[in-house]
């Protein structure tokens, strides 16, 4: 599963780059996230319990990066209660069934959105115990993950503006990171190429073409770093 991802730092020229296809777009990008990320560059490790803004591109926005909160509320929801409550259990949507999913299924088919960051994070059981690592690109460029999002107002008038990280099922690296004993598969956030990123965002995309991607995620050169607790 992902519940920790660490924050873009200083690759606002890649993440622009990554996104624009020419000068004019990228030093638009760029610009507009210098203005979004101001703050966060100290704060670079973001836990999803705490709900913190993550940077995404959406299918109806694809070159306007926007902050959106992690933790997907769905549309209905009208208690901020019962607001609080869901978006802890759906920091991660099981990219499988969230055409199924009450939650997600109109996020899945109307409101995709792709979430950069520089890394997540995961933790390795060893001995009765977990060590976390950080998981990046081996070249360290973006890492950027399958995302559905979506609104909501809530009686007291709060906006809650939010999303979910698509997961798939886990091979390589990360799986032989994520072997905690007590579950019976190991998750990955769903990584995207760029090819893969332009069917995700396009509001054409067939379902079964959504679908596909999710059953056949690329596979990554990732490389992992052991790190000091997250807590």
């Amino acid at each position: 599963m992902c519940f920790t991802v660490k924050y873009i730092t200083q690759k606002k020229l890649k993440y622009a780059k990554r996104r624009g296809d020419n000068p004019e777009e990228i030093a638009q990008i760029e610009s507009q996230l210098d203005e979004l990320t101001k703050g966060m560059s100290e704060q670079n490790i973001a836990s999803g319990f705490t709900h913190p803004p993550l940077l995404v591109f959406k299918s109806q926005s694809p070159l306007v990066p926007e902050l959106v909160n992690w933790g997907l509320i769905p549309h209905w929801i009208k208690d901020d209660q019962k607001a609080k409550d869901i978006s802890n259990k759906t920091l991660n949507a099981r990219g499988e069934t969230i055409f199924e999913k009450p939650s997600f299924k109109r996020a899945a088919n109307l409101q995709r959105c792709i979430v950069m960051v520089d890394g997540f994070y995961d933790y390795k059981h060893m001995n009765g115990k977990a060590y976390p690592y950080l998981i990046e690109n081996e070249d360290l460029s973006p890492m950027v993950f399958a995302g559905i999002w979506d609104k909501c107002q809530t009686v007291n008038l709060h906006i809650h503006h939010t999303l979910s990280i698509v997961t798939t099922t886990a091979e390589g690296l990360v799986k032989e990171i994520h072997n905690n004993p007590k579950k019976k598969e190991s998750r990955t956030p769903l990584i995207l190429n760029k090819e893969l990123e332009s069917i995700w965002l396009n509001e054409s995309s067939t379902k079964s073409e959504i679908q596909h991607l999710i059953n056949n995620p690329v596979q990554f050169n990732l490389v992992a770093h052991q790190v000091e607790s997250l807590r």
